[in-house]
């Protein structure tokens, strides 16, 4: 018996149907089972990375458990620091399983330290001096010395001219007070009123906040530094007690006072000689070691903060990740 042609039409477009049906559940199927592996393969990647991290930041600390090895070895065969010494050279990059780790030391007493500024609640006439002749030195305005004492001082009465207090930094959007404080970090300066990033960044290489007063190591100032110590040593003058001391570094900070370029200086003033004797010094117990580590994708980069005593002891006072 012949079938209707309409029944053999409706056969044929349920088949159709069907079928165009298996291809889209078919489809789905192998979208779900794409995306479940690609999901799968995201979840390990992370978890990858994620162990990646952890792993970097343990090499990172153990680049800063050896920093504190040299620097406790250094203390027991020599109380000089120089950039002569171990601790100050940059070692090769030692390759590990799937990456690398580095890490050098800088001495922080190689810097101005913004914390001397205010002594006993009130600034310090010879560090003050000092500050500003850096500033001068760098191409800066010496007036910015204000809004830093300002900073630094426990009372509200903005310096004149150029100071700051909590009625500057109120009135900023977002507001927030004056420290009234000493500086955890140089990176405060930042909020101090006049501080750009550009002037900041400037400064940076040449400055520190350490918690407690702080003698300046003329074996490892850079040149900003040694001559912000005395006024009327020059850059260039400067310069040169850093090319002579990479000869011969200091051993008494007397050999740095009988430079004929600072006793030209000592010469015009004799009071300068007693102030000088008591800023500087040729040994050093603030550092900071870097800590660089790269592990598969993973970067992970350190700055922590020493101090060692003069027994050799040393302590972390602060570590932090940097970008």
């Amino acid at each position: 018996m012949a079938v209707p042609a309409a029944r053999l039409s409706l056969s044929r477009r349920q088949s159709g149907v069907a079928l165009i049906l298996a291809m889209l559940v078919m489809a789905l199927v192998t979208a779900a089972v794409t995306a479940m592996a690609a999901r799968q393969q995201l979840d390990i990647r992370r978890t990858a990375n994620l162990l990646d991290q952890d792993q970097a930041y343990l090499y990172a600390l153990a680049v800063e458990t050896w920093g504190e090895r040299v620097l406790q070895r250094d203390r027991k065969h020599n109380r000089i620091d120089d950039l002569k010494e171990d601790w100050a050279r940059l070692p090769p990059p030692i390759q590990v399983e799937g990456g690398s780790l580095s890490g050098h030391i800088e001495d922080l007493q190689g810097r101005f330290n913004l914390n001397d500024l205010i002594v006993n609640g009130a600034p310090s006439a010879p560090d003050v001096a000092r500050f500003r002749r850096l500033l001068e030195r760098l191409g800066l305005d010496p007036q910015r010395v204000q809004p830093v004492l300002d900073w630094l001082d426990p009372d509200q009465q903005p310096r004149f001219p150029g100071g700051a207090e909590d009625g500057y930094y109120l009135g900023l959007s977002p507001p927030y007070r004056a420290a009234n404080r000493p500086m955890v970090s140089p990176t405060e300066l930042l909020l101090v009123a006049g501080f750009t990033p550009k002037i900041y960044d400037r400064l940076a290489p040449f400055i520190t906040a350490l918690p407690t007063h702080t003698l300046v190591n003329v074996n490892t100032a850079p040149a900003p530094v040694l001559a912000m110590l005395v006024p009327g040593l020059g850059l260039d003058d400067a310069k040169a007690l850093v090319q002579s001391r990479a000869v011969q570094p200091y051993r008494t900070p007397g050999d740095f006072l009988k430079q004929p370029a600072v006793q030209a200086w000592l010469q015009r003033d004799p009071a300068l000689t007693p102030i000088l004797r008591q800023a500087i010094s040729v040994a050093s117990g603030y550092f900071l070691i870097h800590s660089a580590v790269r592990i598969g994708r993973a970067r992970v980069f350190l700055d922590s903060v020493v101090r060692r005593d003069p027994s050799g002891e040393t302590v972390i006072m602060r570590t932090r990740e940097t970008p």
